[in-house]
Order: structure tokens, then sequence, then C-alpha cells
């Protein structure tokens, strides 16, 4: 999407408007009902992007250490009497714990929950630039 210099200034003020209505439903479906189809068009363009809406790697670390770490707990109370067992049970859980806590202070946690908060705006504000296209398009089509 190219936007030409002396629409960029017109584009960002409207962007940022939209972003700043992106709370109240209401207000936003005003504003957008408001705009042409190209600047609809323009402003899904803009909003639809690439972005992700968790840290899949973050997530995938997260699940794969709570599994093995809950498998450790069953082996350790399953093979309670037998000592080499439970030493790599143990060690095998302080491991994945540690590793679960590495993960929560080094990545930006914090960071990517409000990514993802604005990540949820955005895609509330491209459904409805959807649902008012959809509506324009079969009103010129009937026409």
């Amino acid at each position: 999407m190219r936007i030409s210099q002396k629409n960029s200034n017109s584009f960002s003020q409207l962007i940022s408007t939209i972003a700043e209505k992106a709370d109240n439903i209401e207000i936003l479906n005003e504003a957008l009902d408001s705009l042409s189809i190209e600047e609809l068009e323009r402003t899904k363009a803009y909003f639809a992007g690439t972005g992700t809406r968790t840290s899949f790697y973050q997530l995938r670390s997260i699940i794969m250490g709570s599994f093995i770490a809950g498998m450790m707990i069953f082996l350790l109370n399953m093979f309670q009497g037998y000592f080499f067992v439970a030493v790599i049970s143990v060690t095998f859980l302080a491991v994945c714990a540690s590793h679960l806590f590495i993960i929560a202070l080094t990545f930006p946690i914090m960071l990517n929950v409000r990514l993802a908060y604005a990540r949820g705006k955005y895609d509330r504000i491209v459904s409805l630039i959807d649902i008012i296209l959809t509506e324009r398009y079969t009103e010129i089509r009937r026409k």
C-alpha cells in the first residue's frame, strides 16, 4: 500500500483517530460509516498487518515445560521406591521449573500483553470495516 506524500498527513490523522475510538464500538462504527470506500480499503490494509497476537515461541516453551514437568511429577509419584528414577525425575522437574522461571523473567511479557491488546483493537476495526465494505459493495452491485 503506497500513500502519496500529500495524503500521508491526513491518512496518519485518520489512523490515529480510528485507533483512539476503537474502544467504543458505537463511536467506531459511526466514524467508519463516514469514510469513503477508498479510505476504508486503505484503513483495512493498514490495520490488517501481519502482527502476531502472542509470542508463539514463549507459549510453546511454557506448554512443553508444563507437560514435561507434569510427566516428571507423575513418574516421581509412581516410582518413589526407585532411587535412580526419583533422582532423574526431580532433576528434570527442577530443570523444567527453572526454564519456566527464566522464560517469565527474560521475555518481555508486558510488552507482549500490550501488543496483544492493540492487536485485538485492530482486529475489531478490521472486522467492522469488512462488514461496512460488504454492505457498501452489495449496494453498488444492486444499482
